[in-house]
């Protein structure tokens, strides 16, 4: 039988729970080239050429979870689209994750430091894994849904409904604008 190993993220950058004192600890993440070129082979992209982010680990909540705060800024480079060309991109976003102890998640009533996460709160904990946060898989994460799920280079345009190349009606290969076609014939 094969045994599995845990795959080691592309960035990784463990931070102990039981490291973090009183008023927190302040987080420096670089990503080397090869973590970046990690990074954009995993994402689909064609080039990360930086990756850096500032963050504040603290106990929050009567030290019943761990907040991460920051900010974390990216260079990239994705795909256009449209025409396939590259698109470079800067992008700047905040980071704000909650952590709560593994554990918690698991003891019926989803335990107390959850318990006491507002209702309409959409912060809800993410588990802490053996006593530990990895911030660079958390950085990482916070790129991707960053990420222009759309790149286009500027004034690249889809072709509009009619002729599309090689002749074909695009309406016939969109089964919406047919339904819509169809729709209208009925009616006269």
């Amino acid at each position: 039988m094969k045994q599995s190993h845990p795959t080691v993220p592309e960035l990784s950058r463990p931070l102990m729970v039981d490291k973090i004192s009183a008023g927190g600890v302040e987080e420096i993440i670089i990503a080397t080239s090869q973590e970046c070129k990690a990074l954009a082979e995993r994402f689909g992209l064609l080039e990360i050429s930086s990756l850096r982010a500032e963050l504040n680990v603290d106990h929050v909540r009567a030290g019943r979870l761990i907040s991460v705060a920051g900010r974390f800024e990216a260079d990239v480079v994705q795909q256009c689209v449209v025409t396939l060309e590259p698109v470079v991109s800067h992008i700047k976003e905040d980071i704000k994750m909650l952590y709560a102890p593994h554990e918690a998640k698991e003891v019926g009533t989803a335990a107390s430091a959850i318990m006491h996460c507002d209702a309409m709160d959409d912060d809800v904990p993410e588990p802490i894994e053996n006593g530990i946060i990895d911030l660079g898989e958390l950085v990482s994460q916070q790129l991707a849904v960053s990420l222009d799920p759309y790149p286009r280079i500027p004034g690249a345009e889809l072709p509009q409904a009619g002729v599309v190349d090689g002749g074909g009606d695009i309406a016939s290969l969109n089964p919406f604008l047919r339904l819509k076609n169809m729709k209208e014939k009925l009616k006269k």
